[in-house]
């Protein structure tokens, strides 16, 4: 194996080689990098410098270009093929500037470049800094193996299985543990390929191992997740590493550490399903904390909004009688005319509000009967039809006419559908398209495209799809799209409690109902209502939602 001291003995310490068929340029970079600590050695040639490379292994080599016989970029080309001096760096010296000469230059695997004729501040300070570099990749290499050294000692103080192998894959030791692991005994194993395949065809071992790498190379290899072949043909799951052998500076073969990692394994995927199995418990416990709260918050503002919409009705409606009254005299100048009838507006605005406040508050029973969804459907495109003339908006009816009758509210699910087609008509404003859709599907538990939109159970669910071509809604406002008072229309333009209502009726008929932005624009409104199934209780309550 791998001795400590060899680990700990220090590169030759910042020896420069300098190579130049002139003398006179050779004796300038003497004197410039002289006295700086560095050993500097010269060549005069290409064989010569290669020959002492391959020697003393200099950190770094100054190199010109131009030499008669054997070139700057051969020399490079030869080093860097040599595993010996592939690792020593390479700064070339010319008169040659052309941008094609630097980089055929880098293509060959130099550092840098400095061109001729050169300032003494630029070469020392280009020899300090990859000097410097190449130091610090010597230290962080070493450092590297002898982390790696001190691993394999781990395990095998640990009781991994071990295979010494020579360079034929033979196994030169086996210890007990790899054994006991692989199901062969120790003599079975040892002596034997443990890269191929036995004469009489069994799998070995190793047979898919790296190991060959490491022979080649020189080097650790480390493999997290990989398996072995037992001796009845079974595979485990291992991690293992492969480090080469050196005597006298040859490979000789490699050491492989490995443990079986089944236990693992199975530890992992057992963390991983209680982790999965804790955050869906979590997930559900913080659904069921905003469910309460979104309760508690509703039943608040129900019971509020009961209170205002009460106090507020009477005092209004003798507000509008009298402005009636004083719009029915008609005297007056044109000012107090157009006043009256602003006046007028806005008691009127404010008497939907108040209606909007009942409405989302009190409690009702539903008027159920067997109905179909595709006629409450008709009867409110009937009623919003001079709306979508107006505003140029185009209808796409597409209804299954095989849809099964229901128990609805048809007043109440006619209110929501209306709703939902006015702020479709509203929301595109000028032109644009308007798709009404029903179709029957069968839902698996929790399974839906647009939030809000989920089952607990598998469901034979009756779908409804308004979908609209406007701009959409942000991020922000799809958050809150169901909150009491808020809206995204302009000031004065809603009152905000449309779409709470609309969900309470939904909720009350056993449903639910989902807003998402479409990705080709605009909104698309979703009703899943349950076949099969009544309304919850007959009652429609401020706390659904």
């Amino acid at each position: 194996m791998v001795s400590v001291s060899t680990l700990h003995a220090e590169p030759v310490p910042d020896t420069v080689l300098m190579v130049d068929d002139n003398a006179t340029n050779l004796q300038l970079l003497y004197q410039t990098l002289d006295g700086r600590g560095y050993k500097l050695l010269v060549a005069k040639s290409g064989e010569q410098a290669l020959n002492i490379a391959a020697r003393a292994q200099p950190a770094l080599v100054l190199l010109d270009i131009m030499m008669p016989g054997m070139d700057g970029y051969e020399v490079c080309e030869r080093l860097k093929r040599d595993p010996v001096t592939e690792k020593i760096a390479v700064i070339f010296l010319s008169a040659l500037d052309d941008t094609s000469d630097k980089v055929h230059g880098f293509h060959l695997g130099a550092v840098d470049y400095i061109a001729k004729p050169f300032q003494v501040e630029e070469v020392i300070a280009r020899v300090d800094t990859h000097l410097k570099i190449h130091r610090l990749e010597q230290d962080l290499e070493r450092r590297n193996r002898q982390l790696e050294i001190l691993n394999d000692r781990i395990l095998q103080a640990m009781g991994e299985g071990i295979f010494g192998l020579d360079r034929k894959g033979q196994a030169i030791f086996v210890n007990h543990a790899a054994a006991a692991m692989t199901g062969w005994s120790e003599s079975d194993l040892t002596g034997s390929d443990l890269l191929d395949e036995k004469a009489d065809g069994a799998r070995m071992p190793m047979a898919e191992c790296v190991t060959p790498s490491s022979l080649t190379d020189g080097r650790i290899h480390f493999v997290d997740t990989a398996s072995f072949i037992h001796r009845d043909g079974s595979r485990f799951p291992v991690e293992y590493s492969c480090a080469p052998i050196h005597e006298d500076e040859r490979i000789t073969g490699v050491v492989v550490v490995f443990r079986d990692i089944s236990e693992r394994i199975r530890t992992e995927a057992e963390l991983k399903r209680s982790h999965e199995a804790l955050q869906k418990s979590h997930q559900e416990l913080l659904d069921a904390q905003m469910k309460l709260i979104q309760a508690a918050k509703l039943e608040s503002v129900g019971r509020l909004a009961a209170g205002v919409a009460h106090e507020v009705k009477n005092p209004l409606a003798v507000i509008q009688l009298g402005l009636e009254y004083l719009s029915a005299e008609g005297e007056g100048d044109e000012t107090e005319v157009l006043v009256i009838a602003d006046m007028l507006n806005a008691v009127q605005r404010a008497d939907t509000v108040i209606k909007g406040l009942l409405d989302f508050s009190r409690e009702k029973e539903l008027d159920l009967a067997v109905d179909n969804i595709n006629r409450v459907i008709d009867v409110s495109l009937q009623l919003v039809k001079h709306e979508l003339t107006q505003h140029n908006i185009r209808l796409f009816r597409e209804l299954d006419d095989s849809l099964p009758d229901l128990d609805l509210d048809a007043n109440k699910v006619q209110q929501v559908f209306i709703n939902l087609f006015m702020n479709a008509i509203q929301a595109m404003g000028k032109d644009g398209d308007l798709i009404v859709r029903t179709t029957i599907q069968d839902l698996p538990p929790g399974d839906s495209d647009l939030p809000s939109c989920e089952f607990d159970e598998a469901q034979q669910l009756i779908c409804v799809d308004v979908e609209d071509t406007g701009s959409g809604i942000s991020d922000e406002g799809m958050a809150q799209i169901f909150d009491p008072f808020f809206t995204t229309k302009p000031v004065g333009q809603g009152t905000g409690l449309g779409l709470s209502v609309s969900r309470n009726i939904i909720k009350l008929h056993g449903g639910e109902i989902g807003l998402d932005n479409r990705p080709e624009g605009g909104v698309v409104a979703r009703i899943l209502l349950p076949v099969n199934k009544g309304a919850k209780d007959g009652k429609e309550t401020n706390t659904a939602g």
